[in-house]
Protein backbone atom coordinates (compact mmCIF):
# COMPACT_ATOMS: atom_id res chain seq x y z
CA UNK A 1 0.00 0.00 0.00
CA UNK A 2 1.41 3.43 -1.02
CA UNK A 3 0.39 7.41 -0.59
CA UNK A 4 0.06 9.97 -3.50
CA UNK A 5 2.71 11.83 -1.19
CA UNK A 6 3.15 15.74 -2.77
CA UNK A 7 6.93 16.40 -3.08
CA UNK A 8 8.42 20.06 -2.92
CA UNK A 9 8.13 20.51 -7.13
CA UNK A 10 4.28 19.72 -7.40
CA UNK A 11 3.76 22.65 -4.89
CA UNK A 12 1.98 26.04 -6.06
CA UNK A 13 4.83 28.63 -6.40
CA UNK A 14 3.80 30.39 -3.07
CA UNK A 15 3.87 27.01 -1.38
CA UNK A 16 7.26 26.45 -2.77
CA UNK A 17 8.25 29.55 -1.67
CA UNK A 18 7.45 29.33 2.14
CA UNK A 19 9.22 25.85 2.08
CA UNK A 20 11.89 26.95 0.90
CA UNK A 21 12.02 29.68 3.25
CA UNK A 22 11.12 27.29 5.91
CA UNK A 23 13.81 25.54 4.81
CA UNK A 24 16.00 27.85 5.39
CA UNK A 25 15.09 28.83 8.50
CA UNK A 26 15.65 25.43 9.83
CA UNK A 27 19.35 25.69 8.91
CA UNK A 28 19.91 29.05 10.22
CA UNK A 29 18.36 27.96 13.57
CA UNK A 30 15.41 29.89 13.38
CA UNK A 31 13.23 27.35 13.74
CA UNK A 32 10.05 29.36 15.52
CA UNK A 33 9.91 31.09 12.31
CA UNK A 34 9.93 27.99 10.18
CA UNK A 35 7.15 26.17 11.98
CA UNK A 36 5.11 29.53 11.30
CA UNK A 37 6.18 28.95 7.76
CA UNK A 38 5.09 25.76 7.43
CA UNK A 39 1.65 25.16 9.25
CA UNK A 40 -0.07 26.83 6.76
CA UNK A 41 1.63 24.73 3.85
CA UNK A 42 0.70 21.36 5.88
CA UNK A 43 -3.31 22.53 6.39
CA UNK A 44 -3.51 23.19 2.52
CA UNK A 45 -1.30 20.52 1.14
CA UNK A 46 -1.66 17.32 4.00
CA UNK A 47 0.25 14.93 1.42
CA UNK A 48 3.61 17.42 1.69
CA UNK A 49 5.59 14.46 3.94
CA UNK A 50 8.26 16.30 3.24
CA UNK A 51 7.14 19.36 5.10
CA UNK A 52 5.55 17.85 7.91
CA UNK A 53 8.79 16.16 8.21
CA UNK A 54 10.53 19.28 8.33
CA UNK A 55 7.82 20.66 10.56
CA UNK A 56 8.50 18.61 13.25
CA UNK A 57 12.15 18.92 12.92
CA UNK A 58 11.97 22.95 13.23
CA UNK A 59 9.48 22.39 16.29
CA UNK A 60 12.02 20.32 18.06
CA UNK A 61 14.94 22.47 17.45
CA UNK A 62 12.55 25.55 18.77
CA UNK A 63 11.73 23.58 21.50
CA UNK A 64 14.54 21.70 22.83
CA UNK A 65 15.45 21.52 26.17
CA UNK A 66 12.66 23.83 27.29
CA UNK A 67 9.74 21.88 29.55
CA UNK A 68 6.30 22.93 29.99
CA UNK A 69 4.73 24.55 33.38
CA UNK A 70 1.68 22.97 33.13
CA UNK A 71 1.02 20.12 29.94
CA UNK A 72 -2.38 20.50 28.21
CA UNK A 73 -1.19 18.46 25.41
CA UNK A 74 -3.08 15.05 26.77
CA UNK A 75 -6.55 16.83 27.19
CA UNK A 76 -5.99 18.62 23.64
CA UNK A 77 -5.50 15.41 21.80
CA UNK A 78 -8.34 13.61 23.99
CA UNK A 79 -11.19 16.44 22.59
CA UNK A 80 -10.06 15.87 19.21
CA UNK A 81 -10.67 12.13 19.78
CA UNK A 82 -14.64 11.70 18.35
CA UNK A 83 -13.09 14.43 15.01
CA UNK A 84 -10.60 11.55 14.58
CA UNK A 85 -12.92 9.02 13.99
CA UNK A 86 -15.01 11.13 11.74
CA UNK A 87 -12.90 13.16 10.30
CA UNK A 88 -9.19 11.59 10.07
CA UNK A 89 -7.72 13.27 7.43
CA UNK A 90 -8.99 16.83 9.01
CA UNK A 91 -7.75 15.82 12.30
CA UNK A 92 -4.27 16.12 10.74
CA UNK A 93 -4.07 20.01 10.82
CA UNK A 94 -5.32 19.78 14.35
CA UNK A 95 -2.75 17.12 15.27
CA UNK A 96 0.30 19.59 14.09
CA UNK A 97 -0.66 22.56 15.76
CA UNK A 98 -0.58 20.19 19.12
CA UNK A 99 2.89 18.62 18.12
CA UNK A 100 4.20 22.12 17.03
CA UNK A 101 4.44 22.71 20.48
CA UNK A 102 5.23 19.32 21.73
CA UNK A 103 6.78 17.52 18.95
CA UNK A 104 7.66 13.78 20.54
CA UNK A 105 4.25 13.95 22.49
CA UNK A 106 2.92 10.32 22.07
CA UNK A 107 -0.77 10.76 22.39
CA UNK A 108 -0.69 13.13 19.60
CA UNK A 109 1.90 10.79 17.86
CA UNK A 110 -0.30 8.15 17.94
CA UNK A 111 -3.46 9.60 16.72
CA UNK A 112 -1.74 10.56 13.57
CA UNK A 113 -0.98 7.07 13.13
CA UNK A 114 -4.28 6.03 13.06
CA UNK A 115 -5.77 9.19 11.80
CA UNK A 116 -3.62 8.97 8.64
CA UNK A 117 -3.72 4.98 8.48
CA UNK A 118 -8.05 5.87 8.55
CA UNK A 119 -7.52 8.14 5.78
CA UNK A 120 -5.04 5.72 3.96
CA UNK A 121 -2.04 7.66 4.22
CA UNK A 122 0.43 4.87 5.56
CA UNK A 123 3.68 6.38 4.91
CA UNK A 124 2.30 9.71 7.04
CA UNK A 125 0.98 6.85 9.38
CA UNK A 126 4.36 5.71 9.73
CA UNK A 127 5.65 8.83 10.22
CA UNK A 128 3.55 9.84 14.01
CA UNK A 129 5.12 6.11 15.04
CA UNK A 130 8.82 7.33 13.55
CA UNK A 131 8.53 10.06 15.49
CA UNK A 132 7.41 8.22 18.96
CA UNK A 133 10.31 5.80 18.63
CA UNK A 134 12.54 9.01 18.20
CA UNK A 135 11.54 10.90 20.89
CA UNK A 136 11.13 7.14 23.34
CA UNK A 137 13.66 5.20 22.26
CA UNK A 138 12.60 2.46 25.19
CA UNK A 139 9.14 2.19 24.09
CA UNK A 140 9.30 -1.23 22.63
CA UNK A 141 5.54 -1.77 22.15
CA UNK A 142 5.75 1.11 19.85
CA UNK A 143 8.84 -0.31 17.96
CA UNK A 144 7.22 -3.60 17.50
CA UNK A 145 3.74 -1.86 16.35
CA UNK A 146 5.91 0.23 13.50
CA UNK A 147 7.86 -2.60 12.14
CA UNK A 148 4.75 -4.90 11.97
CA UNK A 149 2.60 -1.92 10.12
CA UNK A 150 5.79 -1.76 7.96
CA UNK A 151 5.66 -5.22 6.90
CA UNK A 152 1.59 -4.77 6.30
CA UNK A 153 2.19 -1.89 4.13
CA UNK A 154 4.80 -4.19 2.77
CA UNK A 155 7.85 -1.87 3.22
CA UNK A 156 10.60 -4.65 4.86
CA UNK A 157 13.52 -2.72 4.43
CA UNK A 158 12.55 -0.18 7.16
CA UNK A 159 10.73 -2.69 9.09
CA UNK A 160 14.31 -4.67 9.34
CA UNK A 161 15.58 -1.32 10.43
CA UNK A 162 12.84 -0.97 13.42
CA UNK A 163 13.56 -4.86 14.60
CA UNK A 164 17.11 -4.07 14.88
CA UNK A 165 16.51 -0.96 17.17
CA UNK A 166 14.56 -3.45 19.22
CA UNK A 167 17.72 -5.94 19.50
CA UNK A 168 19.74 -2.75 20.49
CA UNK A 169 17.36 -1.95 23.86
CA UNK A 170 16.54 -6.37 24.03
CA UNK A 171 19.20 -8.59 22.28
CA UNK A 172 16.70 -11.71 23.85
CA UNK A 173 13.51 -10.36 22.31
CA UNK A 174 12.76 -13.46 20.62
CA UNK A 175 9.67 -11.83 18.46
CA UNK A 176 12.04 -9.13 16.84
CA UNK A 177 14.62 -11.51 15.58
CA UNK A 178 11.96 -13.78 14.09
CA UNK A 179 10.75 -10.42 12.74
CA UNK A 180 14.00 -9.83 11.09
CA UNK A 181 13.96 -13.17 9.15
CA UNK A 182 10.24 -12.63 8.10
CA UNK A 183 11.17 -9.04 7.05
CA UNK A 184 14.65 -10.65 5.10
CA UNK A 185 11.93 -13.28 3.17
CA UNK A 186 9.79 -10.40 2.09
CA UNK A 187 12.76 -8.30 0.51
CA UNK A 188 14.00 -11.29 -1.27
CA UNK A 189 10.27 -11.94 -2.27
CA UNK A 190 9.81 -8.74 -3.55
CA UNK A 191 13.38 -8.32 -5.04
CA UNK A 192 12.44 -12.09 -6.77
CA UNK A 193 9.15 -11.26 -7.60
CA UNK A 194 8.31 -14.18 -5.63
CA UNK A 195 4.90 -13.15 -4.71
CA UNK A 196 3.85 -13.40 -8.41
CA UNK A 197 4.72 -11.65 -11.76
CA UNK A 198 7.93 -12.25 -13.93
CA UNK A 199 8.99 -14.86 -11.14
CA UNK A 200 5.35 -17.27 -10.52
CA UNK A 201 4.04 -18.11 -7.29
CA UNK A 202 6.19 -18.21 -4.41
CA UNK A 203 4.16 -21.76 -3.13
CA UNK A 204 4.58 -22.99 -7.17
CA UNK A 205 8.16 -22.11 -7.12
CA UNK A 206 8.68 -24.96 -4.31
CA UNK A 207 6.91 -27.14 -6.14
CA UNK A 208 8.74 -26.95 -8.68
CA UNK A 209 11.18 -29.63 -8.65
CA UNK A 210 14.59 -27.75 -9.65
CA UNK A 211 14.02 -26.04 -7.29
CA UNK A 212 13.56 -28.36 -4.53
CA UNK A 213 17.02 -29.65 -5.39
CA UNK A 214 18.26 -26.72 -4.85
CA UNK A 215 16.68 -25.86 -1.47
CA UNK A 216 18.57 -29.30 -0.54
CA UNK A 217 21.62 -28.71 -1.98
CA UNK A 218 21.25 -25.41 0.26
CA UNK A 219 20.75 -27.52 3.17
CA UNK A 220 24.31 -29.17 2.88
CA UNK A 221 27.00 -28.66 5.44
CA UNK A 222 29.36 -27.36 3.15
CA UNK A 223 27.12 -24.55 1.62
CA UNK A 224 28.39 -21.31 1.36
CA UNK A 225 27.31 -17.95 3.54
CA UNK A 226 25.40 -16.79 0.69
CA UNK A 227 23.85 -20.09 -0.17
CA UNK A 228 22.51 -20.21 3.41
CA UNK A 229 21.26 -16.71 3.46
CA UNK A 230 19.16 -17.62 0.25
CA UNK A 231 17.94 -20.50 2.36
CA UNK A 232 16.97 -18.31 4.99
CA UNK A 233 14.97 -16.12 2.59
CA UNK A 234 13.08 -19.67 1.70
CA UNK A 235 12.58 -20.80 4.97
CA UNK A 236 11.19 -17.24 6.21
CA UNK A 237 8.63 -17.40 3.52
CA UNK A 238 7.63 -20.59 4.40
CA UNK A 239 7.66 -19.62 8.30
CA UNK A 240 5.55 -16.11 7.21
CA UNK A 241 2.86 -18.42 5.87
CA UNK A 242 2.79 -21.25 8.44
CA UNK A 243 4.84 -19.86 11.75
CA UNK A 244 3.21 -22.52 13.92
CA UNK A 245 5.64 -25.68 11.52
CA UNK A 246 8.01 -27.01 13.68
CA UNK A 247 10.79 -28.37 11.23
CA UNK A 248 10.51 -24.98 9.88
CA UNK A 249 11.21 -23.08 13.35
CA UNK A 250 14.06 -26.00 13.78
CA UNK A 251 15.70 -25.74 10.24
CA UNK A 252 15.95 -22.05 10.69
CA UNK A 253 17.39 -22.42 13.90
CA UNK A 254 20.06 -24.81 12.26
CA UNK A 255 20.97 -22.14 9.83
CA UNK A 256 21.45 -19.47 12.54
CA UNK A 257 23.48 -21.67 14.09
CA UNK A 258 25.99 -22.52 11.50
CA UNK A 259 26.32 -18.62 10.73
CA UNK A 260 27.44 -18.33 14.30
CA UNK A 261 24.49 -16.27 15.22
CA UNK A 262 23.52 -17.81 18.46
CA UNK A 263 21.06 -15.52 19.32
CA UNK A 264 18.65 -15.74 16.74
CA UNK A 265 19.35 -19.48 16.39
CA UNK A 266 18.44 -19.63 20.04
CA UNK A 267 15.25 -17.38 19.48
CA UNK A 268 13.92 -19.98 16.96
CA UNK A 269 14.67 -23.24 18.88
CA UNK A 270 12.67 -21.53 21.70
CA UNK A 271 10.39 -21.27 19.31
CA UNK A 272 10.17 -24.90 18.24
CA UNK A 273 10.51 -26.30 21.38
CA UNK A 274 7.31 -24.20 22.16
CA UNK A 275 5.15 -25.67 19.80
CA UNK A 276 6.53 -29.22 19.51
CA UNK A 277 4.76 -29.85 23.02
CA UNK A 278 8.80 -30.78 24.57
CA UNK A 279 10.28 -32.01 22.11
CA UNK A 280 13.62 -33.98 23.81
CA UNK A 281 15.93 -32.88 20.86
CA UNK A 282 15.03 -29.35 20.94
CA UNK A 283 15.08 -29.24 24.32
CA UNK A 284 18.67 -30.04 23.85
CA UNK A 285 19.54 -27.62 21.45
CA UNK A 286 17.89 -25.10 23.51
CA UNK A 287 20.38 -25.41 26.40
CA UNK A 288 23.61 -26.23 23.84
CA UNK A 289 22.64 -22.54 21.71
CA UNK A 290 21.97 -20.88 25.38
CA UNK A 291 25.41 -22.14 26.42
CA UNK A 292 27.11 -21.52 23.23
CA UNK A 293 26.09 -17.87 23.44
CA UNK A 294 26.95 -17.48 26.76
CA UNK A 295 30.27 -18.63 25.75
CA UNK A 296 30.56 -15.65 23.05
CA UNK A 297 29.85 -13.20 25.58
CA UNK A 298 31.73 -14.28 27.75
CA UNK A 299 34.51 -14.28 24.87
CA UNK A 300 33.92 -10.83 23.81
CA UNK A 301 34.19 -9.13 27.71
CA UNK A 302 37.67 -11.37 27.93
CA UNK A 303 38.81 -9.81 24.65
CA UNK A 304 37.72 -6.64 25.87
CA UNK A 305 39.72 -7.16 29.25
CA UNK A 306 42.86 -8.57 27.48
CA UNK A 307 42.96 -5.53 24.77
CA UNK A 308 43.96 -2.97 27.61
CA UNK A 309 43.75 -4.41 31.39
CA UNK A 310 44.30 -1.01 32.88
CA UNK A 311 41.22 0.54 30.74
CA UNK A 312 38.12 1.46 32.77
CA UNK A 313 36.30 -0.60 30.34
CA UNK A 314 38.31 -3.34 31.28
CA UNK A 315 37.52 -2.63 34.94
CA UNK A 316 33.78 -2.96 34.00
CA UNK A 317 34.13 -6.09 31.67
CA UNK A 318 35.93 -7.75 34.70
CA UNK A 319 32.71 -6.99 36.90
CA UNK A 320 30.50 -8.31 34.03
CA UNK A 321 32.03 -11.36 33.23
CA UNK A 322 32.53 -12.23 36.81
CA UNK A 323 28.34 -11.88 37.16
CA UNK A 324 28.21 -13.65 33.74
CA UNK A 325 29.51 -16.47 34.84
CA UNK A 326 28.02 -17.45 38.26
CA UNK A 327 25.08 -16.56 36.67
CA UNK A 328 25.82 -19.05 33.86
CA UNK A 329 26.78 -21.49 35.85
CA UNK A 330 23.80 -21.48 38.28
CA UNK A 331 21.67 -21.26 34.92
CA UNK A 332 23.01 -24.69 34.09
CA UNK A 333 22.85 -26.46 37.32
CA UNK A 334 18.91 -25.41 37.25
CA UNK A 335 18.56 -26.39 34.00
CA UNK A 336 20.03 -29.62 34.37
CA UNK A 337 18.18 -30.82 37.60
CA UNK A 338 14.73 -29.75 35.41
CA UNK A 339 15.71 -32.03 32.63
CA UNK A 340 16.87 -34.76 34.98
CA UNK A 341 13.29 -34.22 36.80
CA UNK A 342 12.09 -34.80 33.65
CA UNK A 343 14.06 -37.81 32.02
CA UNK A 344 15.89 -39.37 35.43
CA UNK A 345 16.86 -42.68 33.87
CA UNK A 346 18.72 -40.49 31.01
CA UNK A 347 22.48 -41.55 32.09
CA UNK A 348 23.41 -38.28 29.76
CA UNK A 349 21.52 -35.91 31.62
CA UNK A 350 23.13 -37.21 34.97
CA UNK A 351 26.36 -36.46 33.67
CA UNK A 352 25.55 -33.32 32.75
CA UNK A 353 23.83 -31.98 35.88
CA UNK A 354 26.85 -33.51 37.85
CA UNK A 355 28.87 -31.62 35.43
CA UNK A 356 27.41 -28.86 36.61
CA UNK A 357 27.02 -29.02 40.06
CA UNK A 358 31.26 -29.33 40.12
CA UNK A 359 31.66 -26.48 37.97
CA UNK A 360 28.94 -24.55 40.31
CA UNK A 361 31.36 -25.54 43.54
CA UNK A 362 29.10 -28.48 44.84
CA UNK A 363 31.27 -31.79 44.34
CA UNK A 364 29.20 -33.54 47.26
CA UNK A 365 25.79 -33.19 45.32
CA UNK A 366 27.78 -34.06 42.13
CA UNK A 367 28.96 -37.52 42.95
CA UNK A 368 25.72 -39.56 43.29
CA UNK A 369 25.44 -38.22 39.54
CA UNK A 370 28.28 -39.17 38.64
CA UNK A 371 28.68 -42.60 39.86
CA UNK A 372 25.28 -43.15 37.84
CA UNK A 373 26.22 -41.53 34.76
CA UNK A 374 28.88 -43.70 34.64
CA UNK A 375 27.34 -47.03 34.35
CA UNK A 376 26.39 -45.94 30.32
CA UNK A 377 29.40 -47.39 28.76
CA UNK A 378 29.18 -44.46 26.14
CA UNK A 379 30.39 -41.55 28.71
CA UNK A 380 32.02 -43.85 31.32
CA UNK A 381 35.15 -42.48 31.47
CA UNK A 382 34.68 -38.94 30.97
CA UNK A 383 32.43 -39.66 34.38
CA UNK A 384 34.89 -41.35 36.15
CA UNK A 385 37.35 -38.27 35.55
CA UNK A 386 34.60 -36.21 36.63
CA UNK A 387 34.08 -38.05 39.66
CA UNK A 388 38.14 -37.98 40.23
CA UNK A 389 37.46 -34.21 40.57
CA UNK A 390 35.06 -34.27 42.62
CA UNK A 391 37.20 -36.61 45.31
CA UNK A 392 39.91 -34.43 44.77
CA UNK A 393 38.01 -31.06 45.57
CA UNK A 394 36.44 -32.81 48.84
CA UNK A 395 40.13 -33.94 49.76
CA UNK A 396 39.67 -37.51 49.01
CA UNK A 397 42.57 -38.49 46.55
CA UNK A 398 42.80 -42.02 47.45
CA UNK A 399 39.20 -42.29 45.84
CA UNK A 400 40.05 -39.99 43.31
CA UNK A 401 43.62 -42.16 41.97
CA UNK A 402 41.42 -45.26 41.76
CA UNK A 403 38.65 -43.99 39.42
CA UNK A 404 41.65 -42.02 37.39
CA UNK A 405 43.59 -45.62 37.19
CA UNK A 406 40.51 -47.89 36.48
CA UNK A 407 39.69 -45.13 33.51
CA UNK A 408 43.03 -45.46 32.20
CA UNK A 409 43.03 -49.30 31.88
CA UNK A 410 39.26 -49.28 29.93
CA UNK A 411 40.50 -46.95 27.28
CA UNK A 412 42.92 -48.47 24.67
CA UNK A 413 44.20 -45.79 22.63
CA UNK A 414 46.16 -42.24 23.69
CA UNK A 415 43.33 -40.45 22.56
CA UNK A 416 42.42 -36.95 24.35
CA UNK A 417 40.54 -38.19 26.86
CA UNK A 418 42.88 -40.66 28.15
CA UNK A 419 45.94 -37.76 27.98
CA UNK A 420 43.70 -35.39 30.14
CA UNK A 421 43.04 -38.42 32.54
CA UNK A 422 46.82 -39.23 32.68
CA UNK A 423 47.23 -35.49 33.25
CA UNK A 424 44.83 -35.26 36.45
CA UNK A 425 46.08 -38.97 37.83
CA UNK A 426 50.06 -37.61 37.78
CA UNK A 427 48.88 -34.42 39.37
CA UNK A 428 46.79 -35.87 42.30
CA UNK A 429 49.42 -38.63 43.01
CA UNK A 430 52.32 -35.76 42.90
CA UNK A 431 49.85 -34.07 45.52
CA UNK A 432 50.42 -37.27 47.39
CA UNK A 433 53.82 -36.99 47.31
CA UNK A 434 54.12 -40.15 44.90
CA UNK A 435 56.52 -39.02 42.70
CA UNK A 436 57.52 -42.02 40.53
CA UNK A 437 53.69 -42.64 39.94
CA UNK A 438 53.44 -39.16 38.80
CA UNK A 439 56.49 -39.17 36.72
CA UNK A 440 54.88 -42.26 35.05
CA UNK A 441 51.97 -41.02 34.30
CA UNK A 442 53.68 -37.85 32.85
CA UNK A 443 55.78 -40.12 30.81
CA UNK A 444 52.99 -41.72 28.79
CA UNK A 445 51.84 -38.72 27.14
CA UNK A 446 55.34 -37.77 27.04
CA UNK A 447 55.92 -40.28 24.35
CA UNK A 448 53.15 -39.78 22.51
CA UNK A 449 52.56 -35.72 22.71
CA UNK A 450 55.64 -33.81 23.93
CA UNK A 451 53.64 -30.57 23.35
CA UNK A 452 50.74 -31.24 25.70
CA UNK A 453 50.37 -28.70 28.18
CA UNK A 454 53.14 -28.58 30.20
CA UNK A 455 53.96 -32.40 30.27
CA UNK A 456 57.53 -32.19 28.49
CA UNK A 457 58.72 -29.31 30.96
CA UNK A 458 58.16 -31.47 34.35
CA UNK A 459 59.54 -34.53 33.06
CA UNK A 460 62.23 -33.24 31.48
CA UNK A 461 62.77 -31.18 35.01
CA UNK A 462 62.78 -34.66 36.59
CA UNK A 463 65.96 -35.70 35.59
Amino acid sequence: MSEALTSPSDLSPAHRSLFDKAAASVKMQNASYAVQLLLPIIKEVPSFLEGRKTLRTAAALAHSGKKKLIDTSSLAVMKLKSKAQSDPEGVLYDLEEILATDPFNQSANQMLFEAANAAKMPQTAAFGLEMIMKGHPSNMKNMHKLADFYMQINDPEKAIAVFNNILKVDNSDGEARRGVTNANARLSMNKQKWDGGDGGNFRDLLKNKDKAKQLEDLNRIGATKEQMMEQLAYLGAEYEADPNNVDTSRRIGELYERLDDYASALSYFQWALQISNGDASLETKVHKTQDRLDEVTLAALQATIDADPTADTAEAAREQLKELHQARIEKLVVSARERVDRNPTDPQLRFELGTNLFNAGHPTEAIPELQRAKNNPAIRTKAMLALARCYEAKNMLDLGVRQLQEAVGEIPTMDGIKKETLYVLGNILEKMGRKEEFLDAFKQIYEVDYGYRDVAARVEGSY
